[in-house]
């Protein structure tokens, strides 16, 4: 059984250096098709290789499929935390999803699903969480399901002047004209604090 597992480990290997070659050639579609037969080829043998999935992952991230992407690392940093080319491949995969996050219209139906991403990497900030409050009041006009969103990335970070100003219009939308009014004067609090130094400047 242990020759086997051994034989099995060095094809698994194998096959992982083929994908690096096709990768380093351009040729992502290809390393993955390699990666995938791989991952069975370890799937079938009981072997879990952390360095299997970091290679999906970054050919995943490559062929801009960040779903893959992030699913792939997390279990490559699940077996491996420490691993220094793990740990790089999960900082370029999350600006990758961030940047791509940023750059949707509040209405776009895959806002969800990249907030998913952003939280599943575990880089959910108040920016993300109201852009996601926008998108719900937007989308489905559930503004009482927006403002606990906004209300949480407040939480996450009191000074956040553009989390804070959102909070407010929320509050308006529902009625509670005395809280946004407390939250927009918070928001414009920071907004002089900000500026002042400039001005002296």
């Amino acid at each position: 059984m242990r020759k086997v597992k051994s034989d099995a480990a060095a094809q698994v290997s194998q096959e992982i250096e083929k994908a690096m070659t096709l990768s380093g050639r351009g040729l992502q579609d290809r390393a993955w098709e390699r990666l995938k037969w791989a991952e069975r080829m370890a799937e079938d043998a009981g072997l879990a290789s952390g360095h299997l999935f970091w290679g999906l992952a970054a050919t995943a991230d490559q062929r801009d499929d960040a779903e893959s992407a992030v699913r792939y690392i997390g279990k490559a940093l699940r077996l491996d935390p420490a691993a220094p080319a793990f740990r790089d491949s999960h900082r370029i995969i999350c600006e990758h999803v961030i940047f791509t996050f940023k750059a949707m219209d509040v209405t776009d139906p895959a806002v969800p699903t990249f907030f998913q991403l952003i939280a599943d990497l575990d880089v959910v900030d108040a920016a993300a969480l109201t852009k996601l409050s926008r998108y719900v009041a937007a989308a489905d006009g559930n503004y009482e399901a927006a403002l606990g969103l906004a209300q949480d990335a407040v939480q996450r970070e009191p000074y956040n002047a553009e989390a804070l100003r959102h909070l407010a219009s929320l509050l308006v939308k529902i009625g509670r004209h005395q809280e946004a009014r407390a939250r927009r004067r918070e928001a414009e609090a920071l907004a002089v604090t900000f500026l002042c130094p400039a001005a002296e400047a």
